[in-house]
């Protein structure tokens, strides 16, 4: 039997995918205010500040908006076991939000430029107060996807759109580092205040059991997403640290990343948020049916994907010109390079998130993250001295390509044996 999206999720796909567009559109207007007023130099120096704090966001995280989603969308007419899941996941992320910090300011004393410039990085941390306390996964988890978007829109509005009124010189470097964190904190707050009183999930005691149990059940994706999004952002951590490498290098890295990360985030985001709740109850009634739906939504992802690639490619010069200035000229081979991320990270979603995870053989994961993650360092430490900037982009993309490689044969291997 032919499967095709069923109205729920072509309506969460479209419904998100405005929503991402006015959720992206707000930055891509500032954009061109920003790169302007700040300038190439302070830009990198900012995204490079940014770039560090990712790491401890990644861990605050942990996983829990693949694995808690997966749990709620399965448990959702359960309201105990939902309540249970709940905070069990909060009240560890904001353990894991007190270590962080405990662990940024032992770093601070030892890692050279945050000890140069730790007003930028202490605001910057400060948006992992609303990574904590945002239920991305909760909203995922029983599809309310309209909802946790609208609330991405404020955040964006009032952290990114406000900024340019305040931002005129790099001398506000600052400003433009702390008005997103403010503005995340305070929203991530209100939705957590808003689904407790929606869902009736009012606070109960949290047992140790609960806590180990979703804390095992996201471990491996944990693990995966650490190796994932590491050599997404190491690229630029290694670019950073070399010495021949200038601020204004750095600034055309993130202009050209920071382009291509909307593209991403308008196309990829929305089509992975929309249908991972129901491939997850299709592999939890069988997975032979998972795999069948797999393939059948793949076919529409795949080529939707191969078009955004070729239109990033062709369209790069002038969305470098248009949304960065002419001081940001340099990035645009280095955006024509990006052009192809587009379908290689939304197959390797596919292939890894929803394959693998999908057949229940998430402890495969790390180890496609850790071999990948590891391939990743050896070629930024490889091609950057010889290509610079370049050469960060490269080892993007072929770490990229390897993860689809590597997974896609796993979930293969393993369908047959079905």
């Amino acid at each position: 039997m032919r499967i095709k999206p069923n109205n729920k999720i072509a309506g969460n796909i479209a419904s998100l995918s405005l929503l991402q567009i006015a959720n992206y559109l707000i930055p891509i207007i500032v954009i061109p205010f920003i790169a302007r007023s700040l300038g190439v130099e302070m830009i990198g120096k900012v995204s490079f500040a940014q770039n560090i704090i990712q790491y401890f966001t990644i861990v605050i995280t942990f996983g829990f908006d693949y694995s808690a989603t997966r749990q709620i969308a399965i448990h959702k007419e359960n309201h105990e076991k939902v309540k249970e899941i709940f905070w069990s996941v909060i009240v560890t992320k904001i353990m894991l939000l007190i270590l962080m910090f405990l662990v940024f300011l032992i770093i601070s004393l030892f890692y050279g430029k945050i000890q140069e410039d730790m007003p930028l990085y202490l605001c910057l941390f400060m948006v992992n107060i609303g990574f904590t306390f945002f239920p991305v996964w909760f909203f995922q988890g029983i599809e309310e996807m309209k909802s946790m978007a609208i609330i991405n829109f404020l955040i964006k509005l009032f952290g990114t759109g406000l900024s340019v009124f305040f931002i005129s010189s790099p001398d506000d470097y600052l400003i433009f580092a702390i008005m997103p964190s403010i503005s995340y904190a305070v929203f991530g707050l209100y939705a957590f205040i808003h689904v407790i009183r929606k869902y009736d999930l009012q606070h109960s005691k949290v047992s140790k059991n609960s806590i180990i149990e979703q804390t095992e059940l996201s471990f491996p994706i944990f693990l995966n997403s650490f190796f994932t999004t590491f050599y997404t952002i190491a690229n630029l951590t290694i670019l950073g640290n070399f010495d021949n490498i200038t601020n204004a290098v750095l600034g055309y890295y993130s202009g050209a990343h920071k382009i291509i990360m909307c593209v991403l985030m308008v196309t990829s985001m929305p089509i992975h948020i929309a249908i991972f709740p129901s491939i997850s109850r299709k592999f939890a009634e069988s997975k032979k049916d998972g795999i069948h739906y797999l393939k059948q939504m793949a076919k529409y992802i795949i080529v939707a994907s191969i078009v955004i690639s070729l239109l990033s490619y062709l369209f790069s010069p002038l969305m470098v010109k248009i949304l960065l200035g002419k001081e940001f000229l340099p990035a645009i081979p280095l955006l024509k390079l990006f052009s192809c991320l587009p379908f290689l990270v939304i197959t390797a979603s596919l292939c890894t998130v929803q394959g693998l995870y999908g057949l229940g053989f998430q402890k495969y994961a790390p180890y496609v993250g850790l071999i990948v993650g590891v391939i990743c360092i050896m070629l930024n430490l490889y091609l950057i001295p010889l290509y610079g900037m370049y050469g960060a982009a490269i080892s993007w993309i072929i770490s990229q390509a390897i993860e689809i490689l590597i997974s896609g044969s796993i979930v293969y291997i393993k369908s047959k044996q079905l």
